[in-house]
């Protein structure tokens, strides 16, 4: 039965994801991708120019999750709570989505693409922005200390989580990211808390 584009289009792109978690950017090819989808090579150009546009489609995919975990995260309750639902969620998403991980933790797949890093670099920029802005509604209300800047805090939290999310990759996902998370988030609200 053939797949309508929209199906196929994703297919393609959990395949691709799929690739990458196992063997990286090495083993991320049009014939695998065919090979795994059960299509020719030339079918997969019906749907994605090449492999740009393929890592293309995933990080706006990613990015748009991303967005829909923030605004999930906002509605937590207060600017503590937001923080510990935003670890969390991030953490959920990666570790149902291995793949993902690697993408945004592998420069080296798109270094040499300057879409690709600026499409990074935006998702980047987005996420450090709106975990400044959950930092300073907690200092603001008096949750969230204020003896260090915003945007420290932001690069702290962010910075770690994406150590954490690297060495979980490194070790071949050999353990639940969520659980090893709850530590550091525990840590991150007791360095942050005000008082």
């Amino acid at each position: 039965m053939k797949k309508d584009t929209e199906t196929r289009q994703k297919e393609i792109i959990e395949i691709s994801l799929e690739i990458l978690k196992e063997g990286g950017a090495q083993k991320f090819t049009m014939k695998e991708i065919a090979k795994r989808a059960g299509i020719s090579e030339q079918a997969i150009y019906r749907h994605f120019e090449n492999k740009l546009a393929i890592l293309t489609a995933v990080i706006e995919y990613f990015k748009s999750r991303v967005s829909e975990i923030f605004k999930h995260a906002m509605e937590a309750g207060s600017p503590i709570q937001q923080l510990q639902k935003f670890i969390e969620t991030l953490l959920e998403y990666f570790d149902n989505h291995p793949g993902l991980a690697v993408v945004v933790t592998s420069e080296d797949i798109f270094q040499n693409e300057s879409s690709l890093s600026l499409e990074i670099k935006k998702m980047v920029e987005s996420r450090i922005s709106n975990t400044i802005k959950i930092i300073q509604n907690g200092q603001t209300a008096g949750e969230i200390t204020d003896k260090y800047p915003a945007g420290d805090l932001a690069f702290m939290i962010l910075g770690s989580l994406r150590f954490l999310v690297i060495n979980w990759r490194l070790s071949s996902f050999s353990y639940s990211l969520q659980k090893e998370g709850v530590s550091l988030k525990r840590s991150y609200i007791d360095l942050i808390k005000k008082g």
